[in-house]
């Protein structure tokens, strides 16, 4: 499950994306992703650089910018900026590239930022460099299309693939999407994009393609730079590739076409800043040149692929370090915030809650002598057990090794805290296939819950961790509720 911050950190890109996209300009896109992004991270300044020039800022008094500080430390990587009237703050930032590079600066008086901030920033520098992007193909398009509905198939474009990333759909059904409207708009026969799971790979796999012959996605090939033409360029290059003519006509590209390519363009992809592949267009038309103004276009579309893959990404990173790797279940530092914030609701609206803590019985026993593999499956359907008899609104978590914690949001007593206890016991007695082994492991339960002294989180489990030894010096498979006796 999505921690609170996980889910305010999404709602902040989605409404930052929502007012810089909507900006008639580039100076009003700078200045209101400036805004926006100091109200989100509680920053007393911010400020844009451009081109190694501040165009935009917010928080310094009238006259007091300081320009040079600013752009030095966008080139040497602070870690403080002087703040006129408070001194050395905490700062963060973050850059983009493409032709016109810049960084987004914020600074603080008092905490640093922490990882999952700097993360946020990251996302915002890249929301705002899209948003440029798509502001200066406009420009570039209305200068050399004259065409009103080719303007409107690029907008309509565009903003449906930010919709469908704002909406979180599904990320191929977005690369997919963006693949074939980047071909399509630009009148060519073949949309490929291609990506590397590792940046420092020599190799890409096919992740998108539209006009190709039909490829089923399990066999979708993964390939060396060499043999995707201009993609392979882009991605060395870090900037868009033309060909005409020039080794076009590889092993890999005359398995996927079903004609003779003559042309290709591709436009470099980024996760979170880090090149990591290229949209592709290509045509069997001889006569085909690519414009400045199509080298935009696809720009813009490989900068949508840039913000799904970031977005998503980003989530997945966020959702790991909130949750155990194996289990899926919530990380102990999550448990303790969720915990936290149910403890003061508990205490505003007069209810109880209760947490229990639990020690499996015989999993040392099991992990020495079957293995680790064995040990890893069988807490993998532990954790399935544990929370098939939760409630919803419930939390359960793995503090590390063979021990879980459950908080019960809601309970009219311990005997209602005892019946959950009741239930997990009774799920882990039973029986669990592993290795082609039936292993019983048991486990002992501990039950807290939170009285008129208003405990603090950790001092709650650390009561139901107490009543969880007298559970297990009582025998194996049992429950003790902890009392201040």
């Amino acid at each position: 499950m999505a921690g609170s911050a996980d889910s305010l950190y999404i709602q902040q890109l989605v409404e930052l994306l929502a007012v810089v996209s909507s900006s008639p300009d580039e100076t009003t896109a700078v200045q209101n992703a400036v805004e926006r992004s100091a109200q989100a991270l509680e920053a007393e300044v911010a400020a844009a650089v451009i081109d190694g020039k501040v165009v935009a800022s917010i928080g310094f008094p009238p006259g007091t910018v300081p320009h040079d500080e600013i752009v030095a430390m966008t080139q040497r990587q602070q870690s403080d900026l002087y703040v006129p009237g408070l001194g050395d703050c905490p700062a963060v930032t973050a850059s983009w590239a493409g032709s016109h590079p810049g960084h987004l600066v914020l600074a603080r008086y008092g905490a640093p930022f922490q990882v999952e901030e700097q993360n946020l920033v990251r996302g915002m520098a890249r929301v705002l460099e899209l948003t440029l992007t798509m502001l200066r193909t406009l420009v570039a398009e209305h200068a050399i299309r004259e065409s009103l509905q080719e303007r409107q198939r690029l907008l309509e474009h565009l903003s449906a693939i930010q919709r469908a990333i704002s909406h979180r759909e599904d990320l191929q059904h977005i690369l997919d999407t963006i693949t074939a409207g980047a071909r399509d708009l630009l009148g060519d026969q073949i949309g490929l994009l291609w990506v590397r799971d590792d940046p420092d790979s020599g190799r890409a796999r096919l992740a998108a393609a539209a006009g190709t012959r039909p490829i089923d996605p399990a066999d979708r090939p993964v390939v060396d730079l060499t043999a995707t033409s201009s993609a392979g360029e882009a991605m060395v290059t870090d900037r868009v590739a033309v060909r005409h003519g020039q080794d076009l006509q590889s092993r890999m590209l005359k398995l996927l076409v079903p004609g003779v390519v003559h042309n290709s363009m591709a436009a470099p992809v980024h996760d979170s800043g880090v090149l990591t592949g290229a949209l592709v267009v290509a045509s069997c038309d001889p006569a085909r040149r690519y414009s400045p103004a199509d080298e935009q276009i696809l720009s813009a579309f490989a900068e949508n692929v840039s913000l799904a893959l970031t977005d998503a990404n980003t989530l997945v990173r966020m959702r790991q370090a909130r949750h155990d790797p194996l289990t899926g279940l919530a990380s102990r530092g999550l448990f303790l915030e969720q915990l936290a914030t149910q403890l003061a609701v508990a205490e505003r609206d007069g209810h109880t809650l209760a947490v229990l803590f639990l020690d499996l019985d015989r999993f040392k026993d099991i992990n020495d002598s079957l293995g680790h593999a064995a040990g890893d499956e069988l807490l993998t359907l532990t954790a399935d057990r544990i929370t098939a008899q939760l409630r919803a609104g419930d939390t359960a978590s793995r503090f590390g090794g063979d021990e879980f914690a459950v908080m019960l949001s809601r309970v009219d007593g311990p005997q209602d805290a005892a019946a959950v206890a009741r239930r997990i016991v009774a799920a882990l007695a039973e029986p669990m296939r592993v290795s082609e082994h039936a292993l019983r492991v048991g486990v002992s339960v501990g039950v807290a819950l939170c009285g008129t002294d208003g405990p603090e989180p950790a001092e709650l489990v650390a009561r139901a961790d107490l009543a969880m030894y007298e559970a297990k010096h009582r025998g194996t498979g049992g429950y003790a509720i902890y009392r201040d006796n």
